[in-house]
């Protein structure tokens, strides 16, 4: 049985929710270092390369308490908001339409902070630098909009494929990697689990589950991928949500939201290790 965990996007408290929640099932006894694939977007990027390099999780549960000196306070204009809703109206239900057009975004809205401010926050999350084989990382493709998969073959860093699947547009920076722009992988699907067909067992972290436009939410995508594989779908609870809060950028939540994640990925323990073992 080949088995894949897809940690989805949702911001800097994306990152410490779904800490918390590898954090409570791995305290009930169930392990996901395992898996033979390991897929991230945007800030599950992040995570998964902790999680791929076999990172104590304790660890990483244990920074989300802390102030990360690095981070810098950001959130999403009104104006830009409206910018992404119409990306996903312009987009329709073509990915590729909608990546476009966020690259657009993020080529018309550059934001303020400095691509060497937003690189030294990346290396500052990141608990290793070195590819884990078993890990792929998502991003958009800002002149295409084709969304794009990096591992360990693609001859570049993972910082840099860190950056360019993180890099929301109009709050990060675009992210140059040789010839091509790169933005957010997130923003065609706040998860991508559907890259994760083939495997027999997948497990899907979204702390961002639902749809935009007629781009599906994280339910849809689990349904698509249930015809030939067992899948559990973990979104955030009704405290990890009040945790959240309504700026996932804010890392002022990170402690709470961590908290918020281990309780609930305690409570769930028994029912994911039924799907995973």
């Amino acid at each position: 049985m080949t088995r894949a965990v897809v940690l989805g996007g949702g911001g800097v408290t994306g990152i410490a929710w779904e800490v918390g929640v590898l954090t409570g099932l791995l305290e009930s006894g169930v392990d996901l270092y395992q898996a033979e694939t390991i897929m991230g977007t945007s800030a599950g990027s992040f995570v998964g390369a902790a999680l791929a390099s076999g990172y104590d999780v304790n660890k990483l549960f244990a920074d989300q308490l802390e102030p990360n000196p690095n981070e810098i306070p950001v959130s999403a204009s009104k104006e830009l908001m409206q910018a992404w809703y119409k990306a996903f109206v312009t987009g329709g239900s073509d990915p590729r339409k909608v990546g476009a057009e966020f690259g657009l975004i993020a080529k018309n809205n550059p934001p303020s902070v400095s691509p060497e401010q937003r690189r030294a926050l990346v290396e500052s999350r990141l608990v290793t630098k070195e590819w884990p084989q078993q890990l792929q990382v998502t991003a958009i493709d800002a002149n295409t909009g084709h969304l794009h998969t990096f591992d360990h073959k693609s001859e570049i860093s993972l910082p840099d494929a860190v950056s360019a699947s993180g890099a929301v547009p109009g709050i990060w920076p675009l992210v140059s990697i040789g010839e091509r722009n790169w933005t957010d992988g997130g923003m065609v699907s706040t998860t991508n689990a559907r890259l994760a067909e083939g495997h027999q067992r997948i497990i899907i972290l979204a702390p961002m589950p639902k749809g935009y436009g007629s781009i599906p939410g994280a339910v849809e995508e689990a349904e698509g991928l249930h015809t030939n594989a067992d899948v559990y779908l973990i979104i955030p609870d009704e405290h990890s949500v009040a945790a959240i809060g309504l700026n996932p950028y804010d890392s002022t939540h990170c402690g709470i939201t961590a908290t918020a994640g281990r309780e609930q990925g305690r409570s769930i323990a028994e029912a994911v290790r039924a799907m995973w073992e």
